[in-house]
């Protein structure tokens, strides 16, 4: 602790902070702090001790470590005056009187053995109002003195600790006052660790709702205008996930259970942000927060059930209805309506969940019925899981004449609940309730809960009473649902599932199989897998049984060996044979209808051809499958036509080598579309690639693809001088992307595509090469030189241009008059309003336009780039088509309002796109875009706002 420091120490400013502290706390601080034993010692034992107080006593002992006599002094002196303040409390405060005489007296005990006199202080019999504080004031001080007599739930705001954006929200959006599952638990255990809680256990022997809303919700919560949930949660503003509906009678622990249960058996994070009532709603009505009447008019259970972010296709969890021993959940109206609510929302799952308690009651029921030969509706009725809704009452004649009539204006009224209610109640039954009650005859597997219907023993026994159709119903894992109907073939009813689960059924499906009594769709999983049963399924019933076939490899293999698509060319083929066959062989063999033998047998088939298209992607060809490809594509000397997917093929530079001479001998093809993206062909690879396309002189349409091939600015360089001599090409797609070109290969690439004299339509995409701003400068260069061009595809995503690239590339296109069909992307290039600005000015020059596609996203343009980019637009009056993406933008209310107003001039526009989501768009500019939209008569639009 230092002495030289101005204003309180560290250790002075910790202390006010803690607040009071027990001896235990106490013990701890001055042990941090290096304080002598003895001084501790002096110290009374569970005090709790203020700040101010603990800070004299110290500041009174020189160093801490100076004499115990002034250590006991200064301790005695605390203990005084604390003793004061307890006697004046002792007849006004709202704090527990036992622990107040409880502490009086451990203070006056100590005082006695140290031989000190306690001075009769008169006590005051009622409180004494201080006029110049409020009432609400009061009530404040009164709630503070409560929290210090019981503890409270861990990390819940003090009053202190209150935010104005905390209070507004408990006047508003009822959905929005949660806490999390873990937040719920924490307040619960808090309740029951003290006294209050124990002394209601013990009288009544259970504690609900209605004992925890009295007892710690209000005091908690009194004077902060702010319900539990929203204490717990802060200002960490969440929709309800889960409604959790009950109804207040129900005891504790037993509704602790349930909603825990309910969470593990759906693997529910303790993070799910929770609605639930007497913690959600604020409950004091002293004035601080909103009434009940003001709450209940925001219509909090509606308002929370159509909450989008409850439902499933949001990743919502519905509502869960937990049920008890201690009280009836639909004998409340609030929690009928809770439900009717449920099903008019869509998509609002309702599921039940049951304390042990509870199910053990049901299930009792349920077998004392059965037992005594009753119908299913008596055991059902007997065990309370059908319910007759429209006995529930409300406390409120005027709130269950409403209700009454929300749920009587539904199509099925209170009948249409009690289904609902009786169908969640009956998912909790255990499956065997379900197993005997099909063996007996009363239902049918369609009428056993999801479990059941999951469970071996259940779904055999359905089988086995009504027929091999149940298998429809069940939800076993396939393997179960296919050893169960293989048992079906033996015909023998008394088996049971432990003898079907260990009967080897592999070697009576092969028999079954060959003598064709058997097709693989009707075989096991583990046969569907095997590969010498598919085998013999293709044999005995052609190659359409591959499609049941489970095991990839196998699959592929027996795929390949099949002569168009049926039949194996060679009847006296086994599988023995065809799995140490050359998988390279075999799929070259089916790529030109061969047999399995080799790829020379037959190839003479397709020399006459004029087109070909091979898809192998992904294949595993490597440098020894390229080149037996090209050794044979060489022989076919007719082709004009070539497409070649090779992407994912693990090439590598070794057979890009492979690759290139091979194409060199296709001297003929005028159209190549040649797919080699994720080959890892490097620099090199990429090099003797370009070299070889650049022979192929009668080229007039080339799509080449070598994204992901890390190319760096050589390669860039070498495959823009390849392409720069087919000087035939009119038509160029080239994808360049993610190759870590750089500002040189950028370069490159820009200075051989004005070579091409003769391309009308170019697809150009160089996203992610770090090109910068000095290459944007040459490429808008570049392109100013195709001026025959009438469509063009640019991609320059996430290329550091800045806004002097961005203004750049954008006057080069600007000089291409023919163009009629343009895609640009500049998205992620840091352009800001000025690149924005400049942007649109280029583009707005390209009067003759009737496509355009613009995404300029997260550019910073703000509200000045956006009304530019509008501006821009709104010239190009001849546009029909136009997809815009505006997103991450920061254009506010303003900028997106003026886009809307520049789309809005284009009354040719039939087709449009226009995403500007992430742009801190409000009401008033969510209303302009779609006022400016509706002027249009589009027949197709897609807008994300």
């Amino acid at each position: 602790m230092s002495a030289d420091a101005e204003g309180p120490e560290p250790w002075e400013e910790q202390l006010l902070r803690a607040g009071p502290l027990t001896s235990q706390q106490l013990s701890l601080f001055l042990d941090k702090w290096g304080i002598s034993k003895d001084v501790e010692q002096t110290f009374c034992r569970e005090l709790r001790f203020a700040p101010e107080e603990i800070i004299r006593c110290l500041s009174s002992i020189s160093g801490f470590s100076g004499s115990p006599v002034r250590a006991a002094r200064a301790a005695r002196d605390a203990r005084s005056r604390r003793g004061e303040e307890l006697r004046q409390m002792k007849g006004h405060l709202k704090r527990s009187w036992a622990k107040t005489i409880q502490e009086l007296a451990e203070i006056e005990g100590v005082n006695q053995q140290e031989g000190i006199e306690t001075p009769e202080i008169p006590v005051q019999e009622s409180p004494v109002r201080d006029p110049s504080q409020s009432g609400q004031q009061q009530v404040r001080a009164g709630a503070d003195l409560e929290d210090h007599s019981m503890a409270r739930p861990a990390h819940i705001a003090s009053r202190d600790e209150v935010t104005a954006l905390m209070k507004a929200r408990q006047w508003e959006k009822p959905e929005q006052w949660t806490m999390t599952v873990q937040h719920w638990v924490d307040i619960v255990d808090a309740c029951t660790e003290t006294p209050q809680y124990k002394s209601v256990m013990e009288q009544k022997k259970t504690v609900n709702m209605h004992d925890v809303c009295r007892l710690f919700v209000k005091p908690w919560s009194e004077g902060t205008g702010c319900s539990l949930a929203v204490l717990m949660s802060r200002e960490v503003v969440c929709n309800a996930q889960l409604m959790v509906s009950y109804c207040w009678g129900e005891d504790v622990s037993e509704t602790k259970e349930s909603l825990l249960q309910h969470a593990v058996r759906h693997e529910l994070p303790m993070t799910v942000p929770i609605w639930f009532c007497v913690f959600s709603n604020y409950q004091p009505e002293d004035g601080a927060g909103p009434k009940l009447e003001h709450q209940l008019a925001l219509e909090p259970f509606a308002s929370v059930i159509r909450n989008p972010a409850l439902k499933a296709a949001n990743g919502g969890h519905g509502m869960v209805a937990l049920h008890t021993t201690t009280d009836d959940l639909y004998s409340r109206l609030w929690c009928v309506h809770e439900v009717e609510r449920a099903i008019v929302e869509e998509d609002v799952e309702i599921k039940a969940s049951m304390s042990q308690k509870y199910i053990d009651l049901m299930v009792g029921r349920v077998e004392q019925f059965l037992g005594l030969g009753a119908t299913l509706n008596d055991c059902f009725r007997a065990a309370g899981v059908q319910v007759q809704t429209a006995k529930a009452r409300c406390s409120s004649k005027d709130d269950e004449e409403k209700l009454v009539k929300l749920i009587l204006q539904q199509a099925n009224g209170f009948d249409g609940l009690d289904k609902v209610v009786e169908d969640f109640r009956r998912e909790q039954l255990p499956d065997i309730i379900f197993e005997t009650l099909i063996r007996k005859g009363l239902t049918r597997l369609d009428g056993a809960s999801t479990s059941a219907r999951a469970n071996a023993a259940v779904v055999l026994a359905a089988c086995q009473a009504h027929g091999a159709g149940q298998l429809q119903h069940a939800t076993t894992d396939p393997e179960v649902s296919e050893r169960i109907r293989m048992a079906g073939l033996l015909g023998n009813d008394e088996l049971r599932w432990q003898d079907i689960k260990v009967l080897d059924l592999e070697d009576l499906q092969m028999t079954l199989i060959r003598k064709g009594l058997l097709t693989l769709d009707g075989a096991s999983t583990s046969a569907r897998a095997d590969a010498a049963v598919v085998f013999a399924a293709c044999q005995a019933h052609g190659g359409g049984q591959l499609q049941h076939a489970t095991n990839p490899e196998v699959r592929e293999r027996i795929r390949l060996a099949l002569r168009r698509g049926n039949r194996f060319c060679d009847d006296k083929l086994r599988w023995q044979d065809l799995e140490v066959i050359d998988l390279e062989d075999l799929k070259l063999g089916q790529i030109f209808h061969l047999g399995v033998r080799t790829l020379a047998e037959d190839i003479t088939q397709l020399r006459q051809s004029t087109k070909l298209s091979l898809a192998l992607a992904g294949e595993g060809l490597g440098a020894k499958g390229c080149k037996t490809l090209f050794e044979a594509m060489a022989q076919l000397k007719q082709i004009t036509d070539l497409s070649l997917d090779l992407e994912s093929n693990k090439l590598g530079s070794e057979a890009g080598i492979v690759l290139s001479e091979g194409i060199a001998q296709l001297k003929q093809i005028t159209k190549l579309s040649l797919d080699l993206r994720y080959n890892g062909l490097g620099a090199v690879g990429c090099i003797v690639v370009s070299e070889g396309i650049a022979q192929l002189k009668q080229i007039t349409d080339l799509n080449l693809d070598l994204d992901h091939n890390d190319l760096g600015d050589d390669g860039g360089k070498t495959v823009s001088e390849g392409i720069a001599q087919l000087k035939r090409i009119t038509k160029l797609s080239l994808n360049l992307g993610y190759n870590n070109l750089g500002t040189k290969g950028g370069e490159a690439v820009s200075e051989g595509i004005p070579q091409l004299k003769q391309i009308t339509n170019m697809s150009l995409n160089l996203e992610s090469n770090k090109l910068g701003f000095e290459a944007g400068i040459v490429l808008s260069e570049g392109i100013a030189q195709l001026k025959q061009i009438t469509k063009l595809s640019l991609d320059l995503y996430d290329n550091e241009l800045g806004a002097g690239g961005g203004q750049a590339v954008s006057e080069g296109i600007a000089q291409l008059k023919q163009i009629t069909d343009l895609d640009l992307n500049l998205a992620g290039n840091d352009l800001g309003a000025v690149g924005g600005k400049a942007v649109s000015e280029g583009i707005a020059q390209l009067k003759q336009i009737t496509d355009l596609s613009l995404s300029l996203a997260g550019n910073d343009l703000g509200a000045e780039g956006g009304q530019a980019v509008s501006e821009g637009i709104a010239q190009l009056k001849q546009i029909t088509n136009l997809s815009l993406d505006l997103k991450r933008n920061y254009l506010g209310d303003k900028g997106c309002k003026a886009v809307s107003e520049g789309i809005a001039q284009l009354k040719q526009i039939t087709k449009l796109s226009l995403d500007l989501r992430e742009n801190n768009l409000g009401d008033e500019g969510g209303k302009a875009v779609s006022e400016g939209i509706a002027q249009l008569n589009i027949e197709q639009s897609d807008i994300c706002i």
